[in-house]
């Protein structure tokens, strides 16, 4: 009789790591976005490892140190110091506008031109490796409703944490908290958090946003859809923008 094929439904038991309860890493680039979703989640009582992934984007220096500084202010003890892990991507998308700073979309540009090729994909990646040495069962990201990339799916974030589990041993459930709130939610969600020390710009100039790229302008509409004031330092900073997806 010929063997039937068996598909297994996790890695062998030698090589199975169980999480330590309690734990989340959070994905967080120091933009409003991963930041608030940071502080919302370490005010439920988790202990929240942030996780800075460097892959050599134009803006990374300035999105650490202003992660570092939100941290710092939120002071929560349950909350660890962020982490930077590496994952360069210079060697086959070192031409990219995100890795040159050049020809960054503009103010008016839609929001799909924010596209980098595999970004979440990547982030997971090294992420989920970082989980499995420290036993740590859920990773947390902050994809919004106006991201319509494919590796911000659903089925992604699913296939994503089968593949972890069946390759690395580790049962990684994957949490999209903020999927499909708006800016101007998570502004509101961010109410009582230190905003002006969150970074979300293509171009900046240490914590002073440029004001003239598509993520400057979505955090700017973000404020005004909220009723919020806008406290971000902006270099320049035009009328309400006219987004599209």
């Amino acid at each position: 009789m010929a063997r039937k094929n068996r598909v297994a439904s996790s890695a062998p038991d030698d090589y199975r790591i169980t999480p330590e309860p309690g734990r989340i890493a959070v994905l967080a680039s120091g933009g409003m976005d991963s930041s608030v979703m940071l502080g919302w989640i370490a005010r439920r009582g988790a202990a929240v490892f942030p996780i800075y992934i460097r892959a050599g984007l134009s803006w990374e220096r300035d999105e650490l140190a202003a992660l570092r500084r939100f941290v710092r202010a939120l002071k929560l003890p349950n909350v660890a110091s962020p982490v930077a892990l590496k994952i360069p991507m210079g060697d086959v998308a070192g031409d990219h506008w995100s890795m040159t700073g050049k020809n960054v979309p503009g103010y008016h540009a839609a929001l799909s031109s924010n596209y980098i090729l595999g970004r979440n994909f990547t982030l997971l990646a090294k992420g989920a490796i970082f989980c499995a040495r420290n036993r740590i069962g859920e990773i947390a990201m902050a994809p919004l409703e106006s991201n319509p990339f494919p590796d911000a799916r659903p089925e992604f974030f699913r296939a994503f944490a089968r593949a972890v589990e069946l390759g690395v041993g580790l049962p990684l459930k994957i949490s999209t908290p903020f999927a499909g709130m708006s800016k101007a939610d998570v502004v509101r969600r961010g109410a009582g958090m230190p905003l002006e020390l969150t970074l979300s710009c293509a171009r900046p100039m240490g914590m002073v946003h440029c004001g003239a790229c598509t993520k400057c302008a979505e955090r700017v509409q973000g404020f005004i859809e909220a009723g919020v004031a806008d406290p971000t330092p902006y270099a320049r900073k035009r009328a309400r923008p006219r987004l599209a997806h």
